[in-house]
Formats: structure tokens, C-alpha cells, sequence
């Protein structure tokens, strides 16, 4: 029996370096404070800080137990394990700097491109690198305050039941309240005013920045051309750095292409930079080397000008 109890003793000691590493990693990116992460697995903040300093005298399996269940919840499995290689471009330094702006200064911002310049992907690998960040995108279910707010909610979470739609928002605002964390709103241009609202109260009351992501005539709309320029007052007043009209580069042209296909000639790599200046942008482009690829793995055909053409028979070009 006392070699047993012995063995036990032995094994509560032992940390689950995998564990252990995963839950340092998720706690500093998602800037939670070690009081907070302790009330979400019902711990004392003196267990977690000793655990965090490989200094927890107790049952380390058992508490190591309720830590993988909150990473369960909570970890961001694209962050740990890295999305598709990010490419950095022109376009995206300057969304980059209206997201970096707008998280550090808690203020509000817009970076306006057409479809297909890298927007989106940029916003990803941001969240990706600053795992704090609320990401959300906007589309034609999300015009009403309801459905905004709750596609809010369900990336924060803890809110709980409410009752109307005041109540969750004031419950969402209690939540974010000095976190000054960043909110995302990609494909913005489709929101109502009411929608903006929304968004906007939050920006104010709960002190997060926030910034929209989406169409040049998102800005067209704040500032009132169809002659409701005054519902967007408060939103148009409140914006503190904007980025538009981005251009496509050939350099940034070639360097997507050459992160998806390595070896593209000359010829090919102008072909590219001409599709991307079209309609569809990057996100043309790299579907008709995905495409041509496919292609060339099927079949053997070279990669080349011929096959491009080839491929983009099955795009809308």
C-alpha cells in the first residue's frame, strides 16, 4: 500500500508538458487574467498561478483535466495549427495597420477593397496572431440588430439568458467592458444602420475597437449619398483611419502565384498579374492556378500560358 500511495504521489507530480504548453499559449493570447481563466474552471487563482509555475502542490492530472476542457472550448484550433500560408501584400499591410491601430487606441476604423484583394484573409491571419481579436462576418442574415448581436455573442460568449435584445447587448457590453479587445466586422457593407448602431454602442460603451471591413461603397454609404448621410452621423464621425483604394501590384501578383505554384515562367506570371487586375481580383487568380494545377496533377499537362487558358474555361472569366 505504500508503495502505491508512493506511485500516486509520483504521478500527481508530473505535469502534461503538452497540456502545459497549450493552455500558456491560449492564455496569452486570449488575454484573459489568471482570476478570470480560474472562475471558468472552477479553480482558486493561487492553484492556477502555482500550476503556471510548475509550483501546484495537488492532484495535477485532475486539474490538467479541467484545463484541456476549457481548451476544448475555448482554443482556436486554426491559431495552434496555422492556417494556409499567409501572404503578405501590399493590400494587406495597409488593412494590417487600420487593424493594429484600431486594437491598440480602442478607436474605430474601415479598410474598403473590392472582392478578392485579400481582405478577408488578412483579418483571419490577424485574429490568427492576436487570438483576443472577435472576428465576425456580415451577410444578408445579418441586416437586423438581432442577428449581428448574436453572431457577436456567440463568438464571446458567457453572457447567459436574457430577455429582449437591450438586455443581451447590455449583457455583451458588461462582458467586453475594459478587455479592450478588437471586433472585426468583415463584408460590413452588408449591415442595416441599425445594425451599425449596434456595433457602435458597443464601440462606446464597452470601450473595444472596431472595424469594418468591406466594399468601397460601405464608405460611400456612411457618408451619405443616397441623402441619409444623417443615421450615419454618429458612425461617419467616429471613424479614425481608413484605408482604400488599394491597387493590385505585380509584385504582390507574383508573389501570391509563386506561394501557391512554385517554378511559374515569365509568361505565366504576367498571364496571372493580368487576371488579377480583372474582376475577381487575387481570388480569380488563385482560383485558375488552383485550377491549372488540378489539371496538370490529372492529367501531366505542363505547367504553362496554354494551361492556364485551358483551365480558365471553367471560370467565370
Amino acid at each position: 500500500m505504500a508503495a502505491q500511495a508512493a506511485v500516486k504521489e509520483e504521478l500527481n507530480g508530473v505535469y502534461d508538458e503538452h497540456i502545459y504548453q497549450r493552455f500558456l499559449l491560449w492564455k496569452d493570447q486570449a488575454g484573459k487574467s489568471v482570476n478570470l481563466i480560474a472562475g471558468m474552471i472552477n479553480r482558486s487563482s493561487a492553484a492556477l498561478s502555482q500550476y503556471i509555475n510548475k509550483k501546484y502542490p495537488g492532484d495535477i492530472p485532475g486539474l490538467e483535466t479541467d484545463i484541456a476542457s476549457l481548451l476544448r472550448r475555448e482554443e482556436d484550433l486554426e491559431f495552434v495549427t496555422g492556417p494556409e500560408a499567409f501572404c503578405k501584400t501590399s493590400a494587406s499591410t495597409l488593412i494590417w495597420e487600420v487593424l493594429q491601430y484600431c486594437d491598440t487606441k480602442q478607436k474605430m476604423g474601415a479598410a474598403l477593397a473590392p472582392s478578392g484583394t485579400g481582405k478577408t484573409e488578412t483579418c483571419k491571419e490577424y485574429k490568427r496572431q492576436n487570438r483576443a481579436t472577435v472576428f465576425i462576418t456580415a451577410d444578408v442574415t445579418t441586416k437586423s440588430p438581432s442577428n449581428i448581436l448574436r453572431r457577436l455573442i456567440e463568438h464571446v460568449g458567457g453572457i447567459g439568458s436574457r430577455h429582449s435584445i437591450s438586455e443581451y447587448l447590455t449583457g455583451l457590453i458588461d462582458k467586453l467592458r475594459g478587455t479592450k479587445r478588437l471586433v472585426i466586422v468583415d463584408d460590413a457593407h452588408f449591415l442595416s444602420w441599425e445594425a451599425f448602431e449596434l456595433v457602435r454602442k458597443l464601440h462606446d460603451c464597452a470601450g473595444v475597437g472596431v472595424v469594418y471591413v468591406g466594399q468601397e461603397r460601405l464608405y460611400e454609404q456612411m457618408k451619405g449619398t443616397d441623402g441619409k448621410s444623417y443615421l450615419f452621423d454618429q458612425i461617419y464621425s467616429r471613424i479614425a483611419i481608413k484605408r482604400d483604394r488599394f491597387q493590385i501590384m505585380k509584385k504582390d501578383a507574383r508573389s501570391i502565384a509563386e506561394s501557391r505554384c512554385k517554378g511559374l515562367d515569365k509568361e505565366c506570371l504576367d498571364f496571372l498579374f493580368h487576371r488579377a487586375r480583372g474582376k475577381g481580383r487575387y481570388r480569380y487568380m488563385t482560383n485558375l492556378i488552383d485550377v491549372a494545377m488540378e489539371i496538370n496533377s490529372q492529367f501531366g499537362t505542363p505547367m504553362g500560358v496554354p494551361l492556364l487558358q485551358e483551365a480558365e474555361k471553367f471560370l467565370l472569366g
